[in-house]
């Protein structure tokens, strides 16, 4: 009897084939069921994750509508950037100065005298560093920083540093030589970051001479001092309708409540008039504006995507969430705060029409900007009331999007339900591979079973045909 070598091969029959239909017949109506529900679920959740990231979009566009002081904002332009620029906040008054400037803010430079190069030794002993109120020491050690750039490194690297700069300047020296000079300039801008520098000497105990580390002694009073002042100290200096004001950098803050003015060039001749230009405080309309078209093209792709995962198409497939009740309420609410008149507001400016923005037949809005741009520059004030407050057009739709898309929101809850049956789908797909592999191997073994029967029959028919032609041929032979 020849061996089993597959599924089929002792009875000539294709078993391999007639098990897998068995095995197919079993498990489709199920996998089936498993994989539609687990594609709808899964593109519900995406469905409900789009929706909730538009709302949200929509929400972030519209937040900064519901806060009153948004609207009583202020925009200041300088007729001569060149000059001077300048920014408001909502705490300035609308008018219109004159703003002159007479020098810009200037920083402390002191240089010293000659010195060959910047490996001379200088000297040794302390220096006391000041910038206006503030000092510090740095040690002059002999043969460790005692050269011009010994001193300078030493300088930069002090850690009690309170703002001065060293620096080596390189230059002629009247011929055909050049000369070392140390330069400090003070990191702050001002009158009041005068740079001193008193010493110690430690070579002949005279500190303001013109020998040893005494060489960079200096004090803006004493005309002994032995550097020289490059740049003076200097505070900005501008008039505001004639009236001067002074600051330590190039920046005015508060000289007009609400506006910093920032000078940018100073006069050419510090003997002629002090150029000047306007500065024009005004209502920002246009922030506001741009925020109400944001607004609206936000809402505009929020309405878009409601329509498409909401709407059923035979012609097509439908939306995924088509027919859901509860969000098609909440596309219901978010449509009667966009229609609806706002209590507190003028009559005549009560609702998002009386600002030209309309619903179309689609859901979307659109802008007649002429008529929005008429309100905001007549009547920004009611345009804030019409937005702002928790009666307020923006109030109340941050109220409502603010609780759809929290963590205990309809569309978070949703979200979780669904993916625990996702869960559970998995779960059942699991059962069911495991009880499709018992069955595939009950089946394998009772067709292997059949398969060998039948080959053990075919086996003994053989033979039985065997034997009997054999005892045919042996009574043949005795009739003859």
């Amino acid at each position: 009897m020849a061996a089993i070598t597959s599924l089929g091969s002792g009875s000539n029959l294709d078993l391999e084939k007639l098990l897998g239909q068995l095995v197919d017949a079993e498990k489709t109506p199920q996998q089936t069921l498993i994989d539609n529900t687990k594609a709808l679920t899964t593109a519900t959740v995406s469905a409900l994750g789009s929706l909730k990231s538009k709302l949200s979009a929509f929400n972030d566009a519209q937040a900064k509508l519901k806060d009153p002081t948004f609207f009583t904002g202020k925009t200041a332009t300088s007729a001569d950037t060149t000059l001077f620029t300048v920014t408001a906040t909502g705490a300035a008054a609308a008018g219109s100065y004159n703003i002159g400037v007479i020098n810009l803010a200037q920083a402390n430079k002191i240089a010293s005298g000659n010195f060959a190069s910047a490996a001379t030794t200088v000297g040794n002993g302390t220096l006391t560093i000041g910038v206006g109120s503030s000092t510090f020491n740095v040690t002059v050690t002999a043969g460790v920083n005692d050269t011009l750039s010994g001193i300078r490194d030493s300088i930069n690297n002090a850690t009690t540093n309170t703002g001065v700069k060293a620096s080596i300047l390189t230059v002629s020296d009247g011929g055909t030589g050049t000369v070392s000079k140390l330069v400090l300039t003070a990191n702050s801008t001002g009158a009041s970051s005068q740079i001193s520098v008193a010493v110690t000497d430690g070579v002949d105990g005279t500190n303001t001479d013109n020998a040893g580390l005494s060489r960079l002694y200096y004090l803006k009073s004493d005309g002994g001092s032995q550097q020289s002042e490059v740049n003076a100290a200097k505070d900005a200096k501008i008039t505001v309708d004639g009236f001067t004001a002074t600051s330590a950098t190039n920046q005015f803050a508060g000289v007009i409540e609400g506006v910093t003015i920032t000078a940018v060039k100073g006069p050419t001749d510090p003997l002629a008039t002090p150029p000047s230009a306007a500065l024009t405080v005004s209502a920002d309309k246009a922030a506001a504006q741009t925020a109400i078209q944001a607004f609206v093209t936000a809402y505009n792709d929020l309405a878009k995507t409601f329509s498409s995962l909401t709407t059923y198409n035979k012609d097509t497939s439908s939306g995924g969430l088509s027919g859901d009740s509860s969000l098609l309420t909440v596309r219901s609410k978010l449509k009667q705060i966009i229609a609806d008149p706002v209590s507190g507001a003028p009559s005549d400016l009560n609702s998002l029409a009386f600002l030209g923005i309309g619903t179309n037949k689609d859901g979307t809005l659109s802008v007649d900007n002429t008529k929005l741009s008429n309100a905001l520059t007549n009547r920004l004030d009611d345009v804030a009331k019409l937005f702002s407050g928790s009666n307020g057009v923006s109030g109340k739709l941050d109220a409502l999007l603010t609780d759809l898309t929290s963590s205990s929101g309809i569309f978070q809850t949703r979200t979780n339900s669904l993916n625990d049956q996702l869960r559970k789908l998995d779960d059942q797909q699991s059962a069911l591979d495991l009880r499709i592999e018992s069955f595939t191997k009950r089946y394998r073994a009772q067709f292997t079973a059949l398969d060998t029967l039948v080959n053990q029959l075919n086996s003994t028919g053989s033979f039985l045909t065997q034997q009997l032609d054999a005892a045919a041929k042996i009574i043949s032979r005795k009739s003859n």
